[in-house]
């Protein structure tokens, strides 16, 4: 697949990529492995989404069965709105990783650029749009904090 070179670094970024909304948990996996093994090199995930888990899985089989390496890969992922605090983005980028079961993504992002009021993983995760009455949407305040 063709690539452009990053002028910062040099590093390769496919001009296509897989992206990984809408895809099921219980077919993630298969079809990361799938998509992969058709050649795509970047993969495009969110924690949002609900399925990094799986598709680290499709990754790892992809890995263990001498198809790529983990550096042929370009994965991108995105940091949810619930955690754009200081104090939430670094752990959340951590949880992220576990979840894809690498040491590093080539791409994070801010997933868009609203800021919702923090909901604790350990509550719900992926938090999503809506509040706990799964209807409202509280944004978070950033005067004074």
């Amino acid at each position: 697949m063709a690539s452009i070179a990053l002028s910062r670094t040099g590093q390769k970024m496919p001009l296509v990529g897989f992206g990984l909304w809408k895809v099921t948990k219980s077919t993630c996996a298969d079809t990361v492995y799938n998509a992969i093994k058709s050649g795509y090199r970047l993969l495009d995930g969110a924690g949002d989404y609900g399925n990094e888990k799986e598709a680290g899985e499709g990754v790892a089989r992809a890995i263990k069965e001498g198809i790529v390496k983990r550096e042929d890969l370009f994965i991108t992922s995105k940091l949810w709105n619930t955690f754009h605090a200081k104090e939430h983005a670094h752990s959340l980028a951590r949880k992220q990783l576990a979840d894809w079961g690498v040491d590093y993504f080539d791409l994070f992002l801010i997933h868009f650029p609203v800021s919702l009021k923090y909901v604790d993983p350990a509550k719900r995760y992926p938090p999503e749009w809506f509040g706990d009455d799964g209807k409202t949407v509280e944004l978070r305040k950033w005067i004074n904090q």
